[in-house]
Parts: C-alpha cells; structure tokens; sequence
C-alpha cells in the first residue's frame, strides 16, 4: 500500500479566504472610506426632531440611518511615512435621515 503525502494545500485553501478588496494598477486599496455629501434639515415644528436635538450632546454618539445615492466611485493615492498608499471611496448623497436615538 502507497501512503501519500498531506500537504498544507491539502489542508488549507488559501484562495477561499481572498476578499475582493478593490485595485488599480497592481494596488490594493489600504483603506475604504464612505463619503458623505449633503444636509438634511429636520422639520421645527416636529416634536421628535426637536427632542432629538434636544438630545444630542457634542463627542457623544448618535445612532442614525442615512438614505441617498451614491454620487462617485474611486482611488486615492498619497505618498506618505509608510510609503505609497492606495485607498478606495464611495461618495453618498444624502437623501433623507431617519432619526434614531442620541446618546
């Protein structure tokens, strides 16, 4: 009887942990950022927009959801201490903010 060999590919895929971190030119993006564009002004005479900020306290979290459309798309590039740096971005235009709670 012939006894093979177990090899670390045979344990370990490597290609089933790959994430499609986006590229250009060979480089992977280090960061990805949102960007958000716009303003969204609350109503004066509704309550819940008033309490809420009433409610909002500076460097305090606050829980909010944003709906919009995503205006742009690309790469950054900077030289810094480290190096080169490749980032990604997606711009968002804020549409409307659906309130959630202050902190």
């Amino acid at each position: 009887m012939t006894e093979m060999a177990v090899t670390a590919e045979d344990v370990f895929d490597a290609s089933s942990y790959a994430l499609p971190i986006p590229e250009t030119d060979g480089y992977k993006a280090k960061t990805i950022t949102l960007r958000f564009v716009g303003v969204v002004n609350l109503d004066r005479t509704n309550t819940d927009d008033l309490e809420f900020v009433e409610a909002l306290r500076l460097g305090a979290p606050v829980r909010v959801i944003v709906n919009g459309s995503v205006s742009g798309k690309g790469f950054t590039h900077r030289n810094g201490a480290d190096g080169e740096e490749v980032g990604y971005y997606a711009s968002l235009r804020v549409g409307e903010v659906e309130i959630g709670e202050a902190a």
